[in-house]
């Protein structure tokens, strides 16, 4: 696979998805991430912000099979607009990294640079990818009315879920996201790994996958999930991408 994933902001990656790209990457995958709006935000300077993103750049960046890049956009924090040039920006990423996969922010989410990065990245992802999953974050997917579904789960070894938890006290530690939030995320992984028979998962609502999708010299035939399903894992007949539904 070769993945994308959409955020918001530095830090919207890491709280809804770094476990499953860091999990990928171990498993021969390329992971790519952005952050659309960068730069200073309330009383934090960017260099504060700046330093935590490097710390989680630096740890998606370590050794493992796959290839990685953290791009960083320069449209404006609190403005962010689904527009031409937003959606322009991630199609050119879609297109230059040959991306087949996209996670995003969930369609309930409260912040408004959020929704509009979830609509930015279904808009650019849908001429080109071939799967679309929005993911999970404990404060902004639990304040809206419309609820977040667990549909599919990745399960992650306890690598990938230390690598989140590392990434998440960068930005903890300059004061960008509180110890609540970093310990809320730690428990969820492990309630959501609970439900798969695994120590650790991190789930996503599907939007869409493609029939056909080709995996190594597997394909597999897959269609959009109505509710999740434990007993089924797709994959385990050969190339492992830890999706299970």
């Amino acid at each position: 696979m070769r993945v994308l994933a959409v955020g918001a902001h530095p830090d919207d990656v890491e709280l809804g998805c770094f476990a499953t790209l860091l999990e990928w990457k171990r498993l021969g995958h390329d992971v790519i991430a952005v952050a659309l709006a960068s730069g200073p935000y309330g009383e934090h300077a960017w260099s504060e912000i700046e330093s935590a993103w490097k710390k989680a750049r630096s740890i998606l960046a370590q050794d493992a099979k796959g290839t990685s890049d953290y791009v960083l956009g320069d449209f404006p924090i609190g403005k962010l607009k689904h527009e031409w040039t937003t959606v322009g920006f991630v199609d050119e990423l879609i297109q230059k990294y040959d991306i087949d996969t996209v996670l995003a922010h969930h369609y309930g989410e409260a912040h408004q640079d959020h929704t509009a990065a979830q609509k930015i990245a279904v808009s650019a992802a849908r001429r080109h990818v071939r799967s679309l999953y929005l993911w999970e974050s404990v404060i902004y997917t639990h304040r809206n009315v419309f609820p977040f579904r667990p549909q599919t789960y990745v399960a992650v070894q306890k690598e990938a879920f230390e690598g989140k938890i590392m990434a998440l006290e960068a930005y903890r530690n300059a004061g960008l996201i509180e110890q609540d939030e970093l310990d809320a995320h730690r428990h969820l992984a492990r309630y959501r790994g609970i439900e798969m028979g695994r120590e650790f998962a991190e789930a996503f609502e599907v939007i869409w996958v493609k029939r056909g999708f080709k995996i190594g010299q597997h394909i597999f035939n897959l269609t959009p999930v109505k509710e999740a399903r434990a007993e089924h894992a797709v994959g385990q007949t050969g190339s492992d991408h830890g999706f299970f539904q």
